[in-house]
């Protein structure tokens, strides 16, 4: 035959395992001719108890028999019977365990209550456990050692609500002058102005002629719109130094928002000579100059600012400003000092003030986008202050588009927010407000 006719011939050949699996041992066995003659009593009895025989007949050759595998778990299959006994006793330990440890807890609470006088409440058990437990007694720490908590309990001085990385130097160093000005400082950054007040106020108790103490009292009280006491703190510092420009310019910032202009541009001026190199003091003092009707200090002041830096918004603005009260204005170049100052700054608070004002006022075809602007001022206002500014621009806009009512409610929420003892502090509130109630 062929190679073929052998691959057939071996294909049909039949797998002893196979059929040893689907048919037992026995089937496989081909018993050897006997070497000896046997009775046919013994042949039958053979026959009749084959199936319990182990070994076969002493007068037989042995007969090569295939071991079962033993009877492991199989993947896919479950476990065996034997590990499922073993899963089910170690669940049933498990549960008395915990049912005995719960009696345990029942019984210790019960005796606290009958010690105590006090009523056990019935929640769950792992509640209780945890909070309704006897506290052991911990021994004292030793004496030496002191932990900064301690230090803050025997010192008296709370948690701060906004941290900063000042706060465990404090609580180390309370008395330390420097930190508590520099943590001042960090507050006011953070917008938390009754905690930075707090801190200038302590270094004030600390060093009563100090006067960066006052203007970080000045600043905080400036936020907080309590804009008298801010006034006189910052005259206190220049009592104590004269030649500080930062308490001049808090004045001024002061009389500007009021709508003092030209007291605040002589303010600004003095902050600008104490430190010539101060672009923002000669900044606002060209938009302070420019709004009281100075058109040559407002050019000066802007071109000095200019020389100092071009990359802040503000000095941009403040030649916007002067170009605008030039004779003849000079309105194509206040737009393009605006649309730069934009580039720079596009969220700041003065940008978008600046650009809805001058839409409303120079570019009245723009109105809809000064209206924009006003919207984007209050959505990044940053802390009363400045959305009380915001809500005033938006009501000069409605103003000039005629729609009293919305400019009487944006109005009215800008008075309440800078109202103080009764008076608006913020100047021109309360006359475009009359504007709005007018018929």
């Amino acid at each position: 035959m062929g190679l073929l006719d052998d691959k057939r011939s071996a294909q049909q050949q039949p797998d002893e395992d196979l059929w040893e699996g689907l048919f037992g041992e026995e089937e496989l066995e081909k018993p050897s001719e006997p070497t000896e003659a046997a009775s046919g009593d013994k042949k039958e009895r053979r026959r009749k108890h084959q199936k319990r025989e182990k070994a076969p007949p002493k007068d037989k050759p042995p007969v090569v028999k295939i071991q079962k595998p033993k009877q492991t778990r199989v993947k896919g299959k479950g476990l065996a019977p034997g590990q499922l006994l073993i899963l089910l006793l170690l669940g049933i330990s498990i549960v008395v365990a915990y049912l005995v440890l719960v009696s345990m807890i029942r019984g210790t609470l019960s005796a606290n209550h009958s010690a105590n006088g006090g009523a056990v409440p019935t929640s769950l058990p792992g509640v209780e456990a945890t909070t309704q437990t006897t506290p052991r007694q911990m021994p004292p720490p030793p004496t030496p050692t002191r932990s900064l908590a301690a230090i803050a309990i025997a010192t008296q001085i709370p948690r701060p609500m906004v941290p900063t990385r000042f706060d465990q130097n404090i609580i180390i160093n309370p008395d330390d002058i420097q930190l508590r000005l520099q943590r001042g400082a960090e507050y006011l950054n953070l917008g938390a102005y009754a905690e930075a007040l707090a801190d200038f106020e302590y270094a004030q108790t600390l060093d009563e002629r100090n006067p960066e103490t006052y203007i970080g009292i000045g600043r905080a009280n400036y936020y907080l719109l309590e804009w008298p006491a801010a006034e006189n703190a910052f005259l206190s510092a220049i009592s104590f130094n004269e030649n500080l420009p930062e308490p001049y310019f808090g004045i001024g910032m002061l009389y500007y928002l009021q709508g003092r202009f030209q007291e605040a541009a002589k303010e600004f001026d003095r902050a600008a000579e104490k430190n010539p190199e101060f672009a923002e003091a000669e900044a606002w003092l060209a938009i302070a100059a420019a709004r009281s009707g100075d058109s040559e200090e407002a050019m000066a002041a802007a071109s000095r600012a200019l020389s100092l830096t071009q990359e802040s918004a503000i000095v941009h603005i403040a030649r916007s400003w002067a170009y605008r009260v030039q004779n003849p204005p000079n309105i194509d170049g206040a737009q393009g000092d605006l649309l730069y100052a934009q580039k720079l700054a596009p969220y700041h608070l003065e940008v978008l003030i600046a650009m809805a004002q001058f839409y409303t006022d120079d570019r009245p075809e723009h109105i809809v986008e000064a209206e924009q602007l006003g919207n984007y001022a209050i959505q990044w206002a940053k802390n009363d202050l400045e959305r009380a500014r915001a809500l005033q621009t938006l009501g000069h806009t409605y103003l000039a588009q005629n729609r009293k009512g919305d400019a009487k409610k944006v109005l009215t929420e800008a008075a309440k927010l800078t109202t103080y003892e009764g008076q608006v502090l913020l100047g021109g509130v309360v006359e475009e407000l009359n504007r709005a109630l007018e018929p």
